[in-house]
């Protein structure tokens, strides 16, 4: 099946210009797709995401080896499109999804932050804003108007932010961080290829580790470990980005006892190994 949407007056595919495709959020299609059969979606050929939501009829999302209910409310789904899926309509109705696909620089970041593998769904305060931000889109994508595409990004990351902040995943600007887990942070992100010992983050600290973790917990950063491997896995990204560095370079460089561990460990959090990862950025 075609990965693209249709909107209530036809198809809406997009065409990004080269400096969007590489600096902003853009779009590959937008509008409203009604199924009545089972829809399956391989991976699609561009790293992307697809944010929608139920307009009617109810049916079922299979997803990462899950299935999430689709019913009409609050909620909204942002799905990973280097994921294989599949729309299932109820038995005997139909299913509508409205929304749009997108893709950007950086995205699998945010994949990673919001742990779309473990929960696809979202629950906003007020659907409104995202059919706002929908016919938004459309009105830029129809009319192109001077600077259309930055505006584009700019309604794109103001949804995103309201994922963000349904999750409590943006921190107030007003709640500063102690200053022990700031130092902490700080460290980590000046060296991330480091095997940190619990005792050397305790010393920078300047409290007990116990003090630290409860700490990093009430601050809303995390686990410590989580934060660590956060930071080796955005610096193994840098350099898998270096092609004059072989695999196992970089292996050695973020101090991992073998290629094959760190082959590992990048899978695991990224679904892909360190090879399709380069792959993948060609």
């Amino acid at each position: 099946m075609s990965d693209k949407l249709t909107s209530g007056k036809g198809l809406i595919s997009v065409s990004p210009s080269l400096v969007a495709r590489r600096l902003l959020w853009h779009l590959y299609s937008l509008g409203v797709r009604r199924m009545e059969q089972p829809d399956h979606h391989e991976r699609f050929e561009k790293p992307g995401a697809h944010l929608f939501w139920v307009q009617s009829g109810a049916g079922e999302l299979e997803y990462r080896s899950r299935r999430f209910r689709l019913r009409r409310g609050r909620e909204v789904w942002l799905l990973d499109m280097n994921s294989p899926r599949t729309y299932i309509p109820a038995p005997g109705r139909h299913l509508s999804i409205v929304g749009f696909r997108f893709g950007g620089p950086g995205l699998e970041f945010w994949h990673e932050e919001i742990r779309d593998f473990e929960n696809a769904e979202f629950a906003l305060d007020d659907l409104r804003f995202a059919v706002k931000t929908q016919n938004e889109l459309l009105r830029l994508v129809r009319r192109q108007p001077a600077g259309w595409e930055w505006q584009v990004h700019l309604t794109i990351t103001h949804l995103l932010g309201k994922l963000l902040m349904s999750r409590d995943l943006l921190t107030s600007p007003h709640a500063e961080l102690p200053q022990p887990v700031l130092r902490v942070l700080n460290a980590i992100s000046t060296n991330p290829a480091r095997d940190w010992k619990a005792s050397e983050l305790a010393s920078i600290a300047k409290i007990s580790y116990s003090g630290l973790r409860a700490m990093f917990r009430t601050s809303g950063q995390g686990t410590i470990h989580q934060m660590i491997q956060r930071a080796r896995l955005d610096q193994a990204r840098l350099l898998l980005a270096d092609k004059r560095l072989s695999v196992k370079d970089v292996s050695g460089q973020l101090n991992f006892s073998s290629e094959f561990y760190f082959s590992h460990f990048f899978r695991h959090h990224t679904g892909m190994t360190p090879t399709e990862f380069r792959q993948h950025l060609k």
